[in-house]
């Protein structure tokens, strides 16, 4: 039975997981994400207010005015539902390159629509609290409907430079009325799809006992939670409430069961998960949001928590769905074989736990440690789930994977190389992205290629640059995965353990009585780290070694003294791709370097009068300040001969080869100096 449990639980986490590598998912999850995290600072005031209230009927505080509180926490639930839409209608508007302003006031007018056309027209307008189902569908469908009817509909009016922003939103005037009338054709046809299938769930519901309606509540319940939807309104939209008040045992209610021992400080057992977030979370950012929920958890208030934690991870899908349901069947079994009496007092739903139970039972002891054995439990579960996702947080355990795939060893220091990513939807798009990339790197295809560097003025081949070479089932490629290295902050072991093969590469030429300048390219995340480069000294050190830089390494004040210690340990340097964005005349007077890579961008229009100039006076300026010049990406006869004409160095490119392996670096020099 538990293998078959482990099975069914391993299937699921694996299909979100796969649900959660689309691409699409991933965008539209990221946008969801985002708007979820712009209304956080709303709802965490909404607790604030909630507290109070809760503060106020517990402990009878004089100071504070009961209904004025209770009438202030009325209008910020009713209000969430409009803010909910125009925090969701304008991310999905800056994701869909429309109008920001136009999305969110489509969206405001269909919703209110909607909300009033669903009721009888002499009812007075009484807007959803929260994440309905209207709140999600009407800001996503009416924001897709004005991308998809914008090129059709715009009214095309000149955009003149002087009121050329207000002309462009009354382009969107027809958009707006056709994308209106669309979305609310779409959610009428959606909403009598969606009652038919609510009657014929009313029907099934009635047929089941009441525990087993209860099971169901909770987990459409959880579910919908975790999709950033409201629960609680979702399920008594389907239920009905009628439930809440049916009696689990004498004295006690469906709604007064669930308070007392399924949901423990909120949704998903959220007492459990905040001890967990405390004691196990490693991540400053998310230990920051569960300290601010400190004083609401204890009041069953964990809006922040989920919003801020659990809504679209799938890391904590499995125990936020099942853990509460585990309450259900415990506490089920504890009542109907453990002789307890209830009292007739009723327990609100703030109500802290113990509290809630002391009051409920007269003080029965059993049913408080009952409770406390279901925290402890729940804390112990949720444990588990926090350390895997505070894992994959953790660029360490990046660090780590690439290191074991690459075969090397690093004592670099994961949160100095980097940077965290710096927003939640970055991490769950990055962090997707990098596991791909891990899994794919491993030593058996990733390999080091050399492209040789001809001296034209005395035709020998003068060194090599070392260049990343990966291979994709069975296709030899350049590095593609280096972005979302790169942007995960791992750059640094890519660069390490290019130097270890450059290394091994040099160690068996020696044995072949061959030798030669070899150029590697440092990453700026490497130069700007003492400990990556200390670790590159002692493993190339006494080896004829150039670092290739790019000049934006500069912006870090550590690079240029990383850059001294290269020096220093005898490597040459040289200047990377000089002629794109950083170029500066500074870096090559204030630094003292060997060599200077005119771009392949710049080369490759060399035979044009502005291209020609601009590579003359630089040559003649490095000339001058002695540093030799590289001509990057020659590929033709033409751009060889003004390359000689310009008085260049050195050449790079197609035109004499592409990158080759180790083993053929030796016969290439012997042939090339053949033929020269």
């Amino acid at each position: 039975m538990r293998n078959v449990l482990l099975s069914f639980l391993s299937s699921v986490d694996s299909f979100i997981e796969t649900l959660l590598r689309n691409d699409r998912v991933i965008v539209f999850i990221t946008t969801l994400q985002e708007a979820f995290a712009a209304i956080v600072p709303y709802f965490l005031m909404s607790s604030f207010v909630a507290l109070a209230v809760s503060m106020v009927q517990h402990f009878g505080i004089k100071l504070l005015n009961l209904e004025l509180l209770s009438s202030l926490l009325l209008a910020f639930n009713v209000f969430s539902s409009i803010v909910a839409i125009i925090s969701i209608s304008y991310f999905f508007a800056l994701r869909l390159k429309v109008s920001p302003i136009i999305a969110p006031i489509l969206s405001i007018a269909a919703f209110v629509s909607v909300s009033l056309l669903l009721k009888s027209p002499s009812t007075e307008l009484i807007l959803p609290h929260g994440f309905s189902i209207q709140v999600l569908f009407i800001p996503i469908v009416s924001t897709y409907f004005l991308k998809l009817f914008y090129p059709p509909f715009n009214l095309r009016i000149p955009l003149d430079y002087g009121y050329k922003h207000v002309y462009r939103l009354f382009n969107y005037l027809l958009v707006f009325v056709v994308s209106y009338f669309a979305t609310l054709f779409v959610y009428f046809i959606a909403d009598f799809a969606g009652s038919r299938f609510v009657k014929a769930l009313e029907v099934v519901l009635a047929a089941l006992p009441l525990f087993a309606k209860l099971v169901l509540r909770e987990i459409c319940s959880q579910i919908f939670w975790f999709f950033g939807i409201h629960g609680p309104h979702m399920v008594n939209a389907l239920f009905t409430k009628r439930i809440l008040f049916e009696y689990m045992a004498p004295n006690l209610t469906v709604a007064e069961f669930i308070r007392l021992f399924v949901n423990l400080g909120g949704s998903g057992v959220g007492l459990a998960l905040f001890i967990a977030l405390l004691l196990f979370m490693k991540e400053r950012t998310i230990r920051l949001i569960t300290r601010i929920s400190s004083p609401f958890v204890p009041f069953n208030i964990n809006t922040l928590l989920i919003y801020a934690v659990v809504v679209l991870n799938r890391y904590f899908v499995l125990p936020f769905i099942l853990l509460p349901i585990f309450n259900s069947v415990a506490a089920y079994a504890f009542i109907k074989t453990v002789h307890v009496s209830f009292t007739p007092q009723y327990i609100v739903w703030t109500t802290p736990v113990f509290v809630n139970s002391y009051i409920k039972t007269g003080g029965d002891v059993r049913v408080m440690l009952f409770q406390a054995f279901l925290i402890a439990v729940d804390t112990a579960v949720y444990a588990h789930f926090v350390r895997r996702f505070s894992s994959s947080r953790d660029l360490m355990s990046a660090l780590q994977i690439l290191e074991k795939n690459l075969d090397i060893t690093t004592e670099i220091k994961a949160r100095e190389l980097v940077q965290p990513f710096k927003a939640r939807s970055e991490i769950i798009e990055a962090s997707v992205e990098l596991d791909k990339t891990l899994e794919s790197l491993t030593k058996n295809n990733l390999f080091v290629f050399y492209q040789p560097k001809i001296n034209i003025k005395t035709g020998s081949c003068c060194g090599f640059e070392a260049l990343i070479r990966y291979c994709n089932k069975g296709r030899l490629m350049g590095p593609v995965f280096l972005d979302i290295i790169e942007r995960a902050g791992l750059a640094p072991v890519i660069d390490i353990w290019v130097c270890k093969r450059v290394k091994e590469h040099i160690e068996i030429w020696k044995t072949e009585g061959f030798s030669t300048l070899v150029s590697i390219n440092l990453h700026p995340d490497t130069l700007a780290d003492s400990g990556a480069i200390k670790q590159i000294i002692n493993i190339l050190k006494f080896e004829s070694i150039m670092f290739e830089i790019l000049e934006k390494s500069f912006i870090r004040k550590s690079a240029v003294f990383n850059l001294m210690k290269l020096q220093d340990s005898g490597f040459k340097i040289s200047i990377d791709d000089y002629g794109t964005g950083y170029s500066n005349i500074e870096s090559i007077i204030n630094l003292n370097i060997d060599e200077l890579k005119i771009d392949k961008s710049v080369i490759s229009r060399v035979e044009t009068h502005k291209g020609f100039v601009v590579c003359k006076h630089v040559t003649n300026l490095c000339h001058d300040l002695g540093i030799e010049v590289v001509a990057e990406g020659v590929e033709t006869e033409r751009q060889l001969e003004i390359v000689k004409r310009l008085d260049i160095d050195v050449v790079q490119g197609f035109y004499y080869s592409p990158a080759i392996p180790r083993k053929e670096v030796i016969s290439f020099c012997k042939s090339f100096s053949s033929k020269s």
